[in-house]
């Protein structure tokens, strides 16, 4: 959703004037905002099943948030609106207190696993990679998309992000062999070498490449724990009920 809202469509913008750079310093506050605060939130009220009156108070809350933003010059719209962030924050616990409920049932079908998994997958490598991108500036996508760098950078990252996760989801999901995880990554490594040979992949070093592709395995791995987490409480859940 954030790669068409906030990187596609330019929706609007932070300047919490960190970076140097205005589109990674947007991103920073993005990330923050819609990859920690917002999750955290919409969690929280799943988890402890706050009541519909109360999730219009948080909405309301975060509504004069981004308005004292606006008025702080921290915040800009370009045509997003403060009522589009009110919706979406009602729609988006509701939808998380229906995921809730799920996960805490036994004998979860395949399909929602798989869905969650790529949920999961899309926040963690998403985080893992646009801070990496932020951080290591010698390493870099430019397909050609956008006139700004930083935009088009983040944009091919994003879809990077999604694809991966697709993957990654469906190797944990099926309970793949190490074999088949290390086939995956050698072919994410080729993958990264023939964008640079396309020159839409710039780096300084292969060791930059080596050390995102190590990244990419640690999410394999928090995943494949989540994952037996969940399946393990699902497992426990069904035996009771049965």
């Amino acid at each position: 959703m954030e790669l068409v809202i906030f990187v596609l469509l330019n929706s609007y913008s932070y300047k919490p004037g960190i970076l140097r750079n205005s589109f990674y310093d947007s991103a920073i506050g993005a990330i923050v905002s819609n990859g920690f605060i917002v999750p955290s939130t919409c969690t929280l009220i799943a988890a402890f099943g706050i009541r519909f009156r109360w999730v219009l108070l948080i909405a309301v809350g975060f509504m004069g948030i981004e308005q004292s933003f606006i008025y702080l010059g921290v915040f800009e719209h370009h045509w997003w609106k403060i009522i589009y962030t009110g919706i979406g924050l009602i729609l988006l616990p509701i939808m998380g207190k229906w995921l809730w409920k799920r996960l805490c049932q036994g004998n979860q079908p395949y399909l929602f696993r798989l869905i969650m998994l790529y949920i999961i997958n899309v926040s963690l490598q998403g985080t893992f990679m646009s801070g990496y991108l932020l951080l290591f500036h010698q390493i870099g996508f430019r397909p050609g998309w956008f006139e700004d760098p930083a935009r088009d950078n983040l944009a091919f990252a994003t879809l990077i992000v999604h694809i991966d996760s697709l993957l990654f989801a469906l190797l944990i999901s099926l309970r793949s062999h190490w074999i088949w995880k290390a086939i995956v990554i050698g072919l994410l490594g080729c993958g990264y070498w023939w964008l640079s040979r396309r020159e839409i992949l710039y780096t300084s070093g292969m060791g930059l490449v080596v050390l995102m592709l190590m990244l990419q395995i640690l999410v394999i791995q928090l995943l494949g724990g989540l994952h037996r987490i969940i399946a393990e409480k699902s497992s426990m859940r069904f035996r009771r009920e049965n």
